[in-house]
């Protein structure tokens, strides 16, 4: 029988599938826009928002298929995933886009988002969803209904 989900598990899976989904929509739009962003001399040329948004949706894939089959390094691929899409934003808004004015606002929600990804991951009620997660998966791998 399936182990029901904690909700920092599905939040997680939240936090998964948005990651997955801001990879798309650059990805896209770069295809979408490659023209325009090469004739305007974009500072981030449409390559480079392709390539990583093409690579955001291959780690939400492997972290999607980590969470569902319940394998415990997941627990921690996502916060680090989580602090490397942030380093990534900040990099790209400090070096390559114009100053704005939110500094402060999306510091705060990056921040936000960080504290809430590793709260969510280093729950005790993930934890051990992940644990039994396992245990279950091996358990079943050494019965005697999986040898015939």
């Amino acid at each position: 029988m399936p182990l029901k989900r904690p909700f920092g598990v599905t939040l997680l899976l939240w936090l998964v599938l948005s990651l997955s989904a801001w990879g798309a929509v650059r990805l896209f739009a770069a295809f979408r826009w490659w023209n325009v962003l090469n004739e305007f001399g974009a500072r981030l040329g449409p390559l480079y928002l392709s390539i990583t948004g093409a690579g955001w949706i291959l780690v939400g894939a492997v972290l999607l298929w980590s969470l569902f089959s319940g394998k415990s390094w997941a627990r921690l691929a996502i916060p680090i995933s989580i602090f490397l899409w942030v380093m990534e934003y900040w990099v790209e808004r400090m070096f390559f886009e114009a100053p704005r004015a939110n500094f402060f606002f999306a510091l705060i929600l990056c921040i936000l988002l960080f504290v809430l990804t590793s709260v969510s991951a280093f729950n005790q009620k993930t934890k051990r969803f992940f644990v039994r997660s396992e245990e279950h998966e091996q358990s079943n791998e050494y019965s005697d209904s999986a040898r015939t």
